[in-house]
């Protein structure tokens, strides 16, 4: 891993991921999702092969979940 990649996983893990799980997120790095009554949210972080971009993935599905071929 690069340097920068280092400091943006441990920026992270510093500043967001408690606001997350303040918030009532569960998962590890990278991975998170929270269930509430009516659906269940999914949040990703993810990295740039090339360097220097973060990507956030956010969605939402469900209760029950997506099934695969539906």
């Amino acid at each position: 891993m690069s340097v920068e990649r280092d400091n943006m996983i441990n920026s992270l893990r510093k500043n967001v991921i408690p606001t997350l799980r303040d918030r009532g997120f569960k998962g590890s790095f990278p991975h998170f999702y929270r269930k509430l009554e009516n659906r269940v949210d999914l949040l990703m972080f993810q990295f740039s092969a090339w360097g220097g971009v973060l990507y956030v993935e956010v969605s939402k599905c469900s209760p029950e979940g997506h099934i695969k071929g539906l």
